[in-house]
């Protein structure tokens, strides 16, 4: 049992410092820093994208829609994501007494 714990924690360790050393040495590149701009919007995207193609049904689908909009829309106002997120959450919830 102890050489498992000694392995878990040498693996995570490794996968938590390798990271940090190498962000580093790639500091000054350009392209990763857009890449690093871009890709946080880049995954919401793929994530909303997926959750609107699996849709079971057209009422499942008009409330993630409109969660979605109300989320957009919050963020875009206030700019402040956890209130967007938030809002699209009170928007899909409420929505199930009116769909």
């Amino acid at each position: 049992m102890i050489p498992a714990i000694i392995v878990c924690a040498a693996v995570t360790l490794s996968l938590r410092l390798f990271p940090v050393m190498l962000a580093h040495r790639f500091r000054d590149r350009e392209d990763l820093r857009e890449l690093a701009a871009l890709l946080p919007a880049g995954l919401m995207l793929i994530l909303v994208v997926y959750t609107l193609l699996e849709a079971d049904s057209g009422v499942q689908l008009t409330r993630l829609v409109l969660a979605a909009v109300v989320s957009v829309l919050v963020n875009l106002g206030v700019k402040n994501f956890l209130l967007g997120f938030v809002a699209g959450f009170l928007a899909y919830s409420l929505s199930g007494f009116f769909f």
